[in-house]
């Protein structure tokens, strides 16, 4: 009885074993990037969240251009000394004093938090990729 126990643990142990070490032959079976996410392009993953604050200098129904004053860590690369940036707005809910408005209904000087998301690898080494809003929110210049 104890020589029968001993036969089945030790073909089982040698079927895992080999299932185990079992590898496809090189040349077939899933490429390296077989499945996963592409890290560039507008399905890239991982994706970020860019929080940018500033000013508003120019908008447009299309576009904004803002003075940052400061940002996320994501958006260290859009503060001061890159000059103005633009923010493409296609599809972005924008909010001044908390209703809902055109992008080009912002003013000059208007104090606003832009919510842009970027693929991750594209903001490496301090790049400035090309941002679009996903949420801007404004309010007046203080007087």
């Amino acid at each position: 009885m104890k020589l029968r126990f001993l036969l089945v643990g030790v073909m089982a142990a040698s079927l895992a074993a080999s299932a185990a070490i079992a590898a496809p032959p090189p040349g077939k079976g899933k490429p390296e990037t077989a499945g996963k996410p592409s890290t560039t392009g507008p399905t890239c993953k991982p994706m970020v969240t860019v929080v940018l604050k500033g000013t508003i200098d120019t908008a447009s129904a299309s576009s904004l251009s803002v003075d940052v004053t400061s940002a996320n860590r994501w958006g260290r690369a859009y503060v001061p000394g890159t000059g103005l940036t633009t923010v493409g707005v296609d599809n972005t809910k924008v909010r001044r004093n908390g209703n809902t408005t055109p992008a080009a209904g912002l003013l000059k000087g208007d104090w606003v938090l832009v919510q842009a998301r970027a693929c991750k690898a594209a903001l490496a080494a301090d790049a400035i990729p090309p941002l679009t809003a996903t949420r801007v929110v404004a309010h007046p210049a203080k007087a």
